[in-house]
Order: structure tokens, then sequence, then C-alpha cells
């Protein structure tokens, strides 16, 4: 990481603690938690439970690749916001836009850099990774590896997610894929 992203980082972390912001992951040991958040012993309630819930919903679904189990982590109205991608509604919905990635990409590695938590939203960033082995956002498969930076935010409601924000790095997946590379990109 250059000297800049750690100083950006670290400003960033401390302004997240500052606001009473709980923080888990690769951050965890720059910026402790506040100690006044205690940690929640199930999915309802408080910004750990929620960190957990978001930690188990990654880990299940992406990590270990059960696309099929998505529908288990939504409410039956949640939404999925994704830019340019379009905005899907309906549990059914989401989950199968979710499945679909995990089917696209069935190595998919989602390695996470940063949590935190605040009240009933969480903030994680993200690297994902893998191999293209299936159409993934109406691009063909491409059997090439995939790399690309997120960052997204869940708002939890009854120990479940009712909407995700998700700001992927799409230019890196039209590269990565050979769909377009932009003239930036060495």
């Amino acid at each position: 990481m250059k000297k800049w992203q750690r100083v950006t980082l670290a400003a960033a972390l401390a302004a997240a603690t500052a606001a009473g912001l709980t923080a888990s992951g690769a951050a965890a040991s720059a910026a402790p938690a506040a100690a006044s958040q205690p940690a929640a012993a199930s999915f309802h309630g408080g910004p750990g439970a929620n960190i957990r819930l978001i930690e188990t919903f990654l880990n299940d679904v992406l990590a270990e690749h059960h696309g099929d189990h998505a529908a288990n982590y939504l409410t039956a109205d949640a939404q999925f916001h994704a830019g340019t991608v379009g905005d899907f509604t309906g549990r059914a919905t989401v989950a199968a836009i979710l499945a679909s990635v995990v089917a696209a990409i069935p190595d998919l590695h989602p390695s996470v850099q940063d949590i935190f938590a605040h009240g009933d939203e969480v903030v994680v960033r993200l690297v994902v990774s893998g191999t293209q082995e299936g159409p993934l956002l109406g691009i063909p498969a491409s059997g090439r590896h995939v790399r690309w930076d997120a960052i997204d935010l869940y708002r939890i409601k009854d120990g479940k997610i009712s909407q995700e924000w998700a700001s992927e790095d799409l230019t890196a997946i039209l590269n990565d894929t050979g769909t377009y590379k932009a003239p930036w990109i060495p």
C-alpha cells in the first residue's frame, strides 16, 4: 500500500472510530472498536451482531459458494442497488442475482479488507477474485481470472439484510473478462 493510501485509510479509520463505529477485519488492529459498544449475542440488534451477520453471509454465500443460501439472509422485500447494473427488489430476485454471480465464478473468493457497522448499517470493503466460467452480468463466460475491488453497504432489519448498495469496480470486471480495456489500464 502506498503512503498516501495508508494516510487516507488511517484518517478514515480515525474518523469512523470517533463517530462511534465498530471495526473488524484488516482495520480492527489499526482502529479498535469503541469500548462502549457491547457485542450482541445474536444477529438481532447491535453493530457487533450486524457485522457477524454480514461476515456469515459473505462466507456462506460467496466464499463457500452456496448461492442457493442467499435467500436465507434476506428480508422478503429486500432491495439490491447496483448502480449502472440496476436496482432489484424482492428476496427471490436478489437471491437469484447473487446465485448467478456464484454460478458464474464457482471459485469466487471474497477477501474482506475492512468491515464497519453503525446502527443498522454495515459497510464492507473487499477484493473479489475467481475464474469466470459462466455468464456474468450478461458477459459470456471467458475462462479468465477476474479480480475487482468492492465497497458494499448493507442495511439490516430484524436480523436480515433488507438493502444492499453494491459498488463494484465494473471497469476491472470488463477488463478482466476481455470485454473492454480502458485506455488507462496498462
